[in-house]
């Protein structure tokens, strides 16, 4: 058990410099060499978790959309995917406004191939479980194809709203909904009332969201709380 702990720490102190390293210095100049010595860890022991860089990139931003998907749904009050996915979309585009190093951590994520291959085949197995009732006739490489296609639009939205700042900030959120519900098959009316209900969802809750967009960050930023430090 004391093994399986200390394993756990180390990995825990990987992503904890990782992520520290990803925010205030970028991703592209946050070394290996450099993680392995900021936590104080050997060579093999980093790699005995993590294949490269990638792959922790990979692991924290996994956690932040997974914790995205949960907050939504629990935003949606019933599980109406339209909605769930516009919300999903729109707590990421309202934290990455909200803090520019999110912003860059994300585009190293979708420039960096790795990571893009598995965001790719997680999120094709997401759209396919919220979206399977409206397309029957699409198989795995289908939904594969439409999720790259959407996050090459989201990739140029991040790189707008982060180097430019131009398009107003609803404006783009309402664009970027109906353009991803459409990707999936979704019909318009559909897609009207859950684009309406999501709004309406942001404006009535906007403190709650407030509050549960500074935990994404935070979780971005720091990782989850162990439980027994809480």
């Amino acid at each position: 058990m004391k093994r399986v702990e200390q394993s756990n720490k180390v990995r825990a102190k990987i992503l904890e410099v990782s992520r520290k390293l990803f925010v205030s210095e970028g991703y592209e100049k946050a070394t290996i060499r450099r993680i392995i010595d900021e936590a104080g860890i050997t060579t093999g022991s980093l790699y005995h978790f993590f294949k490269n860089k990638e792959e922790i990139l990979f692991a924290i931003a996994s956690e932040v959309f997974s914790e995205a998907s949960e907050t939504a749904e629990r935003l949606a009050g019933e599980f109406d995917a339209p909605v769930v996915f516009a919300l999903e979309i729109g707590l990421q585009l309202y934290i990455i406004h909200k803090k520019k190093s999110i912003a860059e951590t994300y585009l190293a994520a979708y420039r960096t191939h790795g990571v893009l291959e598995m965001i790719g085949q997680r999120g094709a197995a997401r759209n396919a479980l919220l979206f399977g009732k409206y397309n029957p006739d699409f198989d795995h490489e289908e939904y594969l194809i439409r999720t790259h296609a959407f996050r090459g639009m989201f990739q140029a939205l991040l790189e707008e709203a982060l180097y430019v700042g131009a398009i107003d900030r609803n404006r783009m959120v309402n664009t970027a909904l109906r353009l991803g519900l459409s990707t999936f098959g979704v019909p318009k009316e559909a897609i009207d009332t859950a684009v309406t209900k999501t709004f309406e969802i942001l404006t009535d809750k906007a403190a709650e969201i407030e509050i549960l967009a500074n935990e994404l960050i935070n979780l971005f930023v720091n990782g989850k709380v162990p439980l027994d430090s809480e």
